[in-house]
């Protein structure tokens, strides 16, 4: 997909599936934002089971342009989750967020791989990804963040853990 000059797209995606999971959700994109161009992307699955989940995104920022992606999955019983968003900040004032919030109970697993690249003067790039479990789930969480312009900054932050005792509901508003 080509964001062309001084565009911008918003695409949201929203995802409700029963309760006995054994669907296979596979999205896989290659966006590539022109010049002043934005692009902006929401994916959320959270409620019902997926089974299966293989998120696939990269982007490629030119010049003044912005993205920011969005995702939001909540992974129950045994359900597989593997997500892989990529951005390269390749012109100059290239601005990017990559934002994931993972919930996983009882046997669920997940992968999150955030990459962040700046590759031109003034980039500006941050990963964040939060996830929180339950029970005998599993997640990983890398964020990498690269840069080969010395003008050029990216950071990230992640975190894992457990839901606070304390609170009623997690971020995605079911009980704990």
């Amino acid at each position: 997909m080509v964001i062309g000059k001084n565009a911008a797209l918003k695409y949201t995606e929203t995802h409700f599936h029963g309760p006995h999971g054994g669907i296979q959700v596979l999205p896989k994109a290659h966006i590539k934002i022109e010049e002043g161009g934005s692009y902006y992307t929401n994916f959320s699955l959270i409620s019902g089971r997926v089974g299966y989940l293989e998120f696939d995104y990269s982007v490629d920022a030119e010049k003044d342009s912005i993205c920011e992606m969005v995702t939001k999955v909540y992974g129950k019983a045994d359900d597989k989750i593997k997500i892989l968003e990529r951005i390269s900040l390749n012109g100059e004032n290239a601005r990017s967020v990559i934002k994931s919030r993972l919930a996983i109970t009882d046997n669920a697993e997940s992968v999150f791989r955030g990459v962040t690249e700046g590759h031109a003067p003034r980039a500006r790039g941050h990963v964040d990804c939060m996830e929180v479990i339950q029970g005998n789930a599993k997640a990983e969480a890398v964020p990498i963040v690269r840069v080969d312009n010395p003008l050029a900054k990216v950071t990230h932050e992640a975190a894992i853990g457990c839901v606070d005792k304390k609170r009623s509901r997690n971020s995605y508003g079911t009980r704990a």
